[in-house]
């Protein structure tokens, strides 16, 4: 009843903005370098005394729509540049053309120079991933993850589970060390039914994405839990470009339906629109996977004064699929099925997100800014899997059943003051909040979906209250310096309720209820010398964390209340490994880090002309503290040793003529598990080397073209080696011609037509003839080479 009364207010509030003013024009213009004539791209341009602003384009042109009549001073600023204040006069019902010309300097300390988020890594420069969404086509949300330099995906629970993610030298699974974030929405799941950290983004539209931000190494202070490898912010539009409809489709009875309709003019200074989508594919497996998926989302917001907004959002979206799973090597070898054939094609599952943002953010006339935001997420998740096949159970197979339903909420809050001292500017941020899980999660024995045995079952209420300071000096225009410290406190409250289960429980699985709280200080340091106006040398430097499984926690704890209780007894050491044996619990995990440390450094530059060539690169290096990984596929812990990664990563952007862009992001990483190993020190499918890249024609004639490849090498599977995740290089295509309000396009996927493995793991495994159990690489078919047409109307 209540979630009814939010939609219907939403609504209401979404049908109020048809009322705008009509009062209104709208500004249209071009920012170019004084000496060169080209445009420059990613320039700032704020409307002074008022919180409307925006960055110029790849061809350097910005617009300011449905403004009312009246004069209005712009103020122009891009690093390297002279900013430029211009006085415009909007007048009804008209376009305003203006042109504003920037010329190059050194950075000048005045109280404008520090408006624009100023890049503090090679990793993080935001004009750079603006630019890359704008030059690269993205159909669906993993696309929109791969345009992280050096991140690869992969899928392997026919397309509606969360992808798997690789980053620097990480297999993070589906998001144990890569935090992701939307319009500030947290999308990663804490003490998920499946993993850590399990991170869904497919509840997003990417039509509706305005903006990327990649913040790469744990360097940074407003991000906290599971930020080690990096962390990821995607930004939804205010204002849409034009209202659309879109139909694409293609082999594999794949069909995607998208509709953006904006309500009322597309103000700037308040507008309002909603947005739907489906999805359905069969992919080319044997057994169709009749995925479907519906998306349904909506925006408003209204500047409440000149510098005050507020911002509302709702979106929900629901799917449903099956699978074949990750299919045993020898059984195509063997011929016992085809590669795109399957042993058990009763893997599949449903997930459905409905989420409620609300932000208000004010800036004042000293570009002093306050931001506060709040947000709620209902969740349900259920997985059907069978990685083992007949290992555990030979009569009925090893099918699982893993839930997950969970209320998500939370608060965020910012404040920033900007202060001159002397000739130096200080920039202080100071930000807070909290984020509340209560989660309901479940492990079944599922053969053919019908359930027989229960593995866990729990209720987790877990808390993360957190803040943080930042302190940010411009000494002068070839040196910055930003520091930060960020505080984290957690409670974690799991109660075991096997017990009250009117199944069949298992006996041999550790099982505990009870509580823990824990704290963690995470330090930071980031360093900005620019010699030249074209160069930027970056050191970083800082500590971040992921947190483990709510459920390892408690049972770490209940470890160590046994051993205290046992030991007043006058147990031996002995004695009390023995009885903690007895009930399942490994007596090693009793010094188990809650809170693991990541620590990090890197040393990186960026170069050249951002209208031209633009060239980053970053060496880096991060260690992550011993821990205990609560393996949801099986509801037990597994002991990880500290490990060490190193690497390079770069990425370059060219403008090789005004309608042709090339780029390349190339990534090379060294991981280790420290200490000495019987079986060896790789960490398992850890990417030793990635690389993107592609060419993009970008409005010729109303044609744009892109083609692209992506390449990963081999890979250890095991600490051994013994194993190898065979690499891939797979190149895909995209073409599409306007005309008049029409769009046609076509893109194609695996154009070489080879066979690659989407996802491996090296799983060990036994089919139902097999006397004993076989360890090799268990994998998902990438899609062959195929096909999919789109037509649009903007209107």
């Amino acid at each position: 009843m209540i979630m009814k009364k939010c939609i219907y207010l939403f609504a209401f509030v979404l049908l109020a903005c048809q009322g705008f003013s009509h009062d209104q024009g709208t500004i249209k213009g071009q920012v170019i370098d004084s000496e060169t004539g080209d445009p420059v791209i990613g320039a700032n341009i704020i409307m002074v005394s008022s919180m409307l602003g925006t960055c110029s384009d790849i061809n350097g042109q910005f617009e300011f729509r449905n403004i009312h009549s009246g004069e209005y001073e712009l103020l122009a600023s891009c690093m390297g540049y002279q900013s430029m204040k211009t006085l415009v006069f909007v007048e009804k019902d008209k376009v305003t053309n203006q042109k504003i010309t920037l010329n190059t300097t050194s950075i000048e300390i005045e109280g404008y120079s520090v408006i624009a988020e100023c890049p503090y890594s090679a990793a993080s420069l935001k004009y750079i991933r603006n630019l890359d969404l704008e030059i690269r086509p993205n159909k669906s949300s993993q696309d929109l993850l791969k345009l992280v330099p050096g991140l690869i995906t992969a899928q392997h629970a026919g397309g509606g589970k969360a992808e798997q993610i690789f980053l620097r030298g990480f297999d993070a699974d589906h998001g144990t060390d890569v935090n992701i974030s939307v319009d500030g929405l947290p999308v990663n799941m804490v003490s998920h039914g499946h993993g850590q950290g399990y991170a869904d983004l497919h509840f997003l539209i990417p039509e509706l994405v305005e903006e990327l931000n990649v913040y790469k190494g744990p360097y940074f202070a407003q991000f906290g839990n599971l930020a080690t490898a990096g962390a990821i912010q995607f930004k939804t539009r205010d204002v849409l470009d034009h209202n659309l409809i879109k139909i694409e489709g293609g082999q594999f009875n794949t069909l995607r339906g998208t509709l953006l309709y904006q309500l009322g003019s597309g103000c700037d200074e308040q507008n309002g629109y909603v947005a739907a989508q489906y999805y359905n594919t069969d992919g080319p497996f044997e057994s169709p996977l009749g995925l479907k998926r519906m998306n349904v989302f909506g925006k408003y917001f209204t500047h409440l004064s000149h510098n005050s907004k507020i911002t509302v959002s709702m979106s929900t979206f629901s799917s449903a699929w099956d699978a074949s799973g990750q299919i045993p090597q020898r059984a195509v070898d063997h011929n016992i099925i085809s590669r795109f054939g399957a042993l058990d094609d009763l893997e599949g599952g449903n997930t459905s997100r409905t989420n409620f943002n609300l932000k208000y953010d004010l800036r004042d006339d000293n570009n002093n800014s306050l931001s506060i935001q709040t947000y709620a997420s209902d969740y349900d998740f259920k997985l059907f899997s069978n990685f083992t096949y007949f290992l555990e159970d030979d009569d009925f197979g090893d099918m699982i059943e893993q839930l997950d339903n969970r209320l998500l909420y939370g608060m965020n809050a910012q404040y920033q003051h900007i202060k001159k001292l002397d000739d130096k500017i200080l920039k202080s941020a100071f930000g807070g909040g909290f984020r509340a899980d209560n989660t309901a999660v479940a492990l079944w024995h599922s053969p053919d979906r019908v359930r027989q045995e229960l593995f866990t079952q729990a209720s987790i209420n877990e808390r993360n209250f957190f803040s943080w300071i930042q302190n940010e000096i411009v000494f002068s225009a070839e040196f910055r310096a930003q520091a930060a410290l960020r505080f984290d406190y957690f409670t974690f409250n799991v109660d075991d309720n096997t017990n009250n289960s009117l199944g069949s429980v298992s006996p041999e699985l550790p099982h505990a209820s009870g509580y823990d709280q824990q704290t963690i200080v995470s330090p930071k340091l980031n360093l900005v010398y620019s010699p030249v106006e074209t160069i930027d040398l970056f050191v970083n430097a800082g500590t971040g964390f992921h947190s483990n499984d709510a459920r390892n926690v408690v049972i770490s704890k209940k470890i160590n209340e046994l051993e205290r209780t046992w030991r007043r007894q006058g147990f031996t050491d002995l004695q009390i490994d023995n009885k903690l044996a007895e009930q399942n619990f490994d007596p090693a995990q009793k010094d188990a880090i809650t809170l693991p440390r990541a620590t990090g450094g890197e040393l990186g530059f960026r170069t050249g002309k951002i209208n031209r060539l633009n060239i980053g690169m970053a060496a880096w290096f991060l260690y992550l503290e011993r821990e205990y990984v609560y393996v949801g596929d099986g509801g037990f812990t597994e002991l990880s040793d500290p490990t060490q990664r190193i690497g390079l990563d770069v990425e370059a952007r060219l403008k090789l003529v005004s309608w042709l862009w090339a780029d390349i992001d190339f990534c090379l990483s060294e991981g280790k598990m420290m200490g000495i190993h019987e079986t060896g020190n790789e960490i398992p499918l850890a990417p030793k080397i990635t690389s993107t890249g592609g060419l993009t024609v970008k409005d010729l004639n109303n044609f744009n073209a892109t083609i692209r490849y992506t390449y990963i090498g081999d890979r250890p599977a095991n600490e051994s080696n013994t194993v190898i995740a065979e690499g891939y290089f797979i190149l895909n295509m995209g073409l599409s011609w306007e005309w008049k309000t029409f769009t046609f396009s076509v893109t194609g996927e695996n154009l070489l037509d080879i066979d690659w493995n989407e996802a491996q793991f090296d799983t060990e495994s036994q089919l139902p003839w097999e006397n004993e159990p076989v360890s090799e690489i268990h994998f998902t078919p990438g899609n062959p080479r195929n096909f999919q047409f789109g037509i649009s109307h903007r209107f």
